[in-house]
């Protein structure tokens, strides 16, 4: 019988962090969307044209949608991100950041493709999780992927 090393740190938080818009940004995502397909039309690029006016169309519609709750559970033997489930030996390290209203459990994974993950947590959890996750795994210096960062610097 396995030995448990700490009891489950269970907190839920939003997908992402949801930024009201303004009626002005849907109108400038919209604009540079007709004229970047207009571009693409005039260069005879009808594929790329329906492309652009796909992703402005995506982009609007996946800014108004609300943030989905998930749940996340610090388990003994694994790290459940919603319904998804990983091991603990498929996790190569983490790294903790603390902020406001959200920290971040940055997670580094033995995946090839999209192996970093970050995951907002509660700041009151930050010491529960700074004690149980380096008897699990280990702490490493990790940055969060460069994607994200620009995502969120530019308000996405």
């Amino acid at each position: 019988m396995e030995e448990i090393l700490f009891t489950p740190i269970e907190w839920q938080a939003p997908e992402y962090t949801h930024k009201e818009r303004s009626a002005d940004w849907f109108w400038t995502i919209g604009l540079v969307a007709l004229v970047g397909a207009l571009l693409a039309i005039w260069f005879h690029n009808f594929v790329f044209a329906i492309f652009i006016l796909i992703s402005g169309a995506c982009l609007i519609m996946f800014t108004l949608r609300p943030p989905e709750i998930v749940t996340f559970v610090v388990k003994t033997e694994s790290l459940m991100i919603g319904k998804d489930e990983y091991l603990w030996k498929k996790i190569k390290g983490f790294t903790i950041k603390s902020g406001s209203p959200y920290g971040k459990l940055i997670v580094l994974t033995s995946k090839k493709f999209l192996p970093v993950y970050t995951i907002p947590f509660p700041p009151t959890l930050a010491d529960q999780l700074r004690d149980a996750l380096p008897k699990v795994t280990e702490a490493l210096d990790l940055q969060e992927s460069q994607s994200m960062a620009f995502a969120e610097r530019i308000g996405f």
